[in-house]
């Protein structure tokens, strides 16, 4: 089936959104129904795409504004159809049918976490139901570059680097992982999860696996969505030094303006809330407190940054101070001379980005060079001082106006915060 199937699909304007939380898949224990209160409540937090099971949450998504990110599957997070059993796909093409033609209809949810074995497999489920509708794409999660080659289904299946990968290590065998999605299953829309914050500091390679990620969705030129972290699902007795920590709103502002920096098209948080999870955006009961409040100018700002920067194309992203794995060290080609100037140094295991500017490039035939700045120190505020090579115009992302600053200027981040700049021609 030609890629052409689904060119009908509208990514339309950028996503923020959630997994786990309201109108997630019924597996028993975990199951919350979207209702009236949780969509009030998504609403107000700066949410626009949420989840659903059934028919009639289609609907009350529909009355709220919102899309809909639909299970083909409704009773667990794999759609374990059997391309090869004929009753299994007439449920399949039923529960496609049911809903194909309702307005609030986003993508389907397809399948967490995928081994590479599975890719075949679940392709051809996924041909199956662009052919009955191709207007809507599906949403396929792809395992972190700290996966196991086990996991990935790519190479060895133990953790020494002798035994890892088909060219001897991890990486190579994580992009070999995410270049067989893109040619087996042949995307619309490509979205992965990485968590980086650990109880004892930060993992290495959070930018590497957005950086493989945003050249493979670039290639495609299809959306790129991030899966970042908001909550610990190891708590109490389970928690310990390497296991994921509650991030808090400064942590969780420097993933979304990151998410951004690197053009994507939608970010979705781990979890709104979930049994047995720590820390979460909102409690089990609906509760909700500083964290749900503080993330609203994150969200206004990721979807008013991202809606800037769609059409334009990402040249790169350079950093300078901390340089991370998979980054670009600072460099004329990022255009701004930003002083006091942080002396380059290389990434330490569970350390962090202190004093770490990331500024990332985006140019369009005909249209302005964008430049973003995110400050990666998320336990400071900073201010830079900003040459710029033309006179810049910054966006205010509560007003959706650009506002000139000149050719010289300083720039106050918050911990962890974005600016979106763009150049006069």
């Amino acid at each position: 089936m030609a890629l052409a199937a689904e060119a009908s699909w509208n990514p339309g304007e950028p996503v923020v959104t959630y997994w786990y939380g309201p109108g997630c898949c019924r597996n028993g224990r975990d199951y919350i129904p979207l209702d009236d209160f949780w969509a009030k409540q998504l609403k107000e937090g700066g949410f626009n795409t949420v989840w659903a099971t059934r028919p009639e949450e289609l609907d009350l998504a529909a009355r709220y504004g919102f899309r809909v990110i639909y299970a083909l599957d409704p009773d667990t997070v794999w759609a374990k159809f059997d391309p090869d059993d004929e009753v299994a796909m007439a449920k399949l093409a039923a529960r496609v049918d049911e809903v194909k033609a309702h307005p609030a209809l986003y993508v389907y949810q397809h399948w967490d976490e995928p081994s590479a074995e599975k890719f075949p497999a679940i392709s051809r489920v996924a041909d199956f139901v662009r052919a009955r509708d191709p207007a809507h794409a599906l949403w396929i999660n792809l395992l972190p570059t700290y996966a196991k080659n086990s996991q990935l289904g790519i190479g060895g299946e133990g953790d020494e680097p002798k035994r890892m990968g088909f060219l001897g290590d991890r990486l190579s065998s994580y992009w070999e992982y995410v270049r067989l999605f893109c040619e087996t299953y042949r995307p619309r829309l490509l979205t992965y999860d990485h968590y980086q914050f650990k109880a004892n500091g930060d993992s290495h390679n959070y930018f590497m696996n957005l950086g493989i990620a945003r050249l493979h969705a670039a290639a495609l030129r299809i959306p790129l969505w991030n899966g970042i972290q908001a909550c610990s699902w190891t708590p109490g007795t389970a928690a310990s030094p390497p296991t994921v920590r509650v991030p808090n709103v400064d942590e969780m502002r420097y993933l979304a303006m990151s998410t951004a920096a690197y053009g994507a098209h939608g970010l979705y948080w781990y979890a709104y809330c979930r049994k047995n999870h720590v820390g979460c955006i909102a409690e089990l009961d609906g509760t909700v407190g500083e964290k749900y409040e503080g993330l609203k100018d994150v969200h206004r700002d990721f979807l008013a940054y991202a809606t800037a920067l769609q059409g334009l194309n990402f040249v790169g992203a350079y950093f300078q101070g901390v340089h991370p794995q998979g980054g670009t060290p600072y460099g004329p080609q990022a255009l701004l001379e930003i002083t006091p100037e942080t002396p380059y140094s290389e990434f330490k295991l569970l350390a962090d980005y202190k004093d770490t500017t990331l500024v990332s490039r985006f140019d369009a035939p005909g249209k302005p060079t964008h430049l973003m700045a995110v400050n990666c120190d998320y336990r400071s505020e900073r201010t830079i001082h900003i040459k710029a090579p033309r006179p810049a115009e910054r966006l205010d992302p509560a007003t959706r106006t650009w506002k000139p600053v000149g050719k010289e200027f300083d720039l106050a981040l918050q911990r962890g915060g974005g600016v979106l700049l763009r150049l006069q021609p």
